[in-house]
């Protein structure tokens, strides 16, 4: 493991979280049956995320 993977992971998932809260706010714009199959998802999306990331400050 090279020693600038872990920042590589670390602002890969940055990327990704924005990403996801994008989608989140963007969730709007659609109807709302598309709504309702979208939000679970992209929500625990986020929450692994922000679980990673958590782990990563050990």
């Amino acid at each position: 493991m090279s020693t600038n993977e872990p920042m590589i992971r670390h602002h890969d998932l940055l990327i990704e979280l924005g990403s996801l809260e994008l989608a989140m706010e963007m969730l709007s714009d659609r109807n709302a049956a598309e709504q309702g199959r979208l939000r679970p998802r992209i929500e625990q999306r986020l929450a692994r995320i922000r679980e990673a990331l958590a782990g990563m400050d050990d």
